[in-house]
């Protein structure tokens, strides 16, 4: 029987060598990326500024900080400096940290200095051939589903898409809807048949999923409504503001209809054979209902509708284990560990121990980046790449696993469960 460290190593080895299909980011184009002239702020954007607001960075200067092109590298060091030590040590900025040092060559940021040669040499690199020399060449990802736009480049990526405008019935819904269908929306059926005519020619152009992130905004529990009950509530919006209004009827008032929608997307994605991605656990930055996202709230969608393929994002963290028990009773349920390394990797070990336990192999996803600046893939993979080196080497050595089974984890989890699931 390997020893632990015997089977670390090797397990690293599969890891490093491994070409795999990241189920999860948020990127620009790299065209889009490219046509930047950022500076360091963009090593502490997106998780990042979640730990500066937390660490008490007032959020006028957080914004600055990250988002003010026009402030020099020298306002932003002063900025950030006063906090930058607070969150150094945590995973977010880890992942940076070791994406920095990669690339760049810098590991931390000790002074102005650092801040200054680390946008030097960020610049320098922000060319065409990015996203290959990050993606393929450094991370090893055949292809990443990427979580918002059709047009992304099918070198890098294939498309999910996200349904929250269409359950909220934003405005921009109605003109989307309104503008591929040639009809009014004037009653909720005309609403879903032009609903479903348009992910119809959304999948014909590569959609390989939908996705909501309504428990940024409410719980998840979507429960059963009647199509009277729902048809009343829409009528109520298209008489009293068709829809341009977003202060017709509360956000919790519309619950009934966006719970009635959530359904009708459900059956949707059963149609088109698509995965319906939802989020669970933490949300992003500061101030949510945390409660909200736990993915127990989401039981009767998977007992209901048992043709529907239903991803829980991010494996509910930091209630995993409700959403593996999910996953473990309903055949149609699969957990995503998309940001779970990079939340916390000791937390996401802890878990994943019992995930292994509990979950059959085929419905585990072990990586996603869930990202919108490249480079920090790269980061959050390793801490990855370390945390299932160390659960499954702790099982070999314990006699639970042999190598071989735990290689075949490995390569379920990272390439052949997000590839089978999406179609890619």
């Amino acid at each position: 029987m390997p020893t632990y460290d015997n089977a670390y190593a090797a397990l690293m080895e599969t890891l490093e060598a491994l070409e795999i299909v990241d189920s999860h980011e948020h990127l620009p184009s790299e065209a889009a990326r490219v046509a930047q002239t950022p500076d360091f702020s963009l090593f502490f954007s997106h998780y990042c500024y979640s730990d500066l607001l937390s660490a008490g960075m007032p959020k006028a200067d957080a914004r600055r900080f990250i988002f003010d092109s026009a402030s020099s590298v020298e306002e932003k060091w002063a900025l950030v400096s006063p906090y930058y030590s607070a969150i150094a040590d945590g995973s977010y900025a880890r992942a940076a940290h070791l994406a920095m040092e990669r690339f760049y060559g810098i590991s931390r940021l000790e002074s102005l200095a650092d801040a200054e040669a680390l946008t030097r040499a960020i610049r320098a690199n922000n060319t065409p051939g990015l996203y290959r020399r990050v993606l393929k060449e450094a991370c090893r990802i055949r292809l990443s589903l990427n979580f918002g736009n059709l047009d992304d480049d099918p070198e890098f990526f294939a498309p999910v898409i996200f349904v929250n405008p269409v359950v909220e019935t934003q405005p921009a819904a109605f003109e989307a809807l309104e503008a591929h269908s040639g009809v009014p929306c004037t009653s909720l059926d005309r609403y879903i048949e032009a609903l479903r005519g348009l992910l119809r020619s959304y999948h014909a152009r590569g959609m390989k999923g939908l996705k909501h992130s309504l428990a940024y905004m409410r719980d998840l529990h979507f429960a059963p409504v009647t199509h009277a009950d729902a048809e009343a509530m829409f009528n109520r919006l298209t008489e009293e503001g068709y829809g341009w209004r977003d202060a017709v009827l509360g956000y919790q008032e519309r619950r009934p209809l966006q719970d009635y929608l959530v359904h009708r997307l459900c059956e949707i994605a059963a149609e088109l054979d698509v995965p319906f991605v939802m989020h669970t656990g933490m949300q992003a930055h500061d101030r949510h209902r945390a409660d909200d996202a736990r993915p127990g709230h989401l039981w009767n969608l998977p007992l209901r509708f048992t043709a529907t393929r239903f991803v829980l994002l991010h494996a509910g963290f930091p209630w995993l284990e409700d959403a593996a028990m999910l996953a473990k009773q309903y055949p149609n349920v699969y957990l995503d560990l998309a940001w779970v390394h990079l939340m916390s990797p000791e937390i996401a070990v802890r878990e994943l121990r019992a995930i292994v336990d509990l979950v059959p192999m085929n419905k585990v996803i072990g990586f996603g980046g869930d990202y919108c600046v490249v480079e920090k893939i790269y980061g959050h993979l390793i801490l990855a790449r370390r945390n299932l080196a160390r659960v499954f080497a702790e099982k070999v050595a314990a006699g639970d696993l042999t190598l071989p089974r735990a290689e075949a984890w490995l390569r379920a989890m990272l390439r052949e469960n997000p590839a089978h699931l999406y179609a890619v």
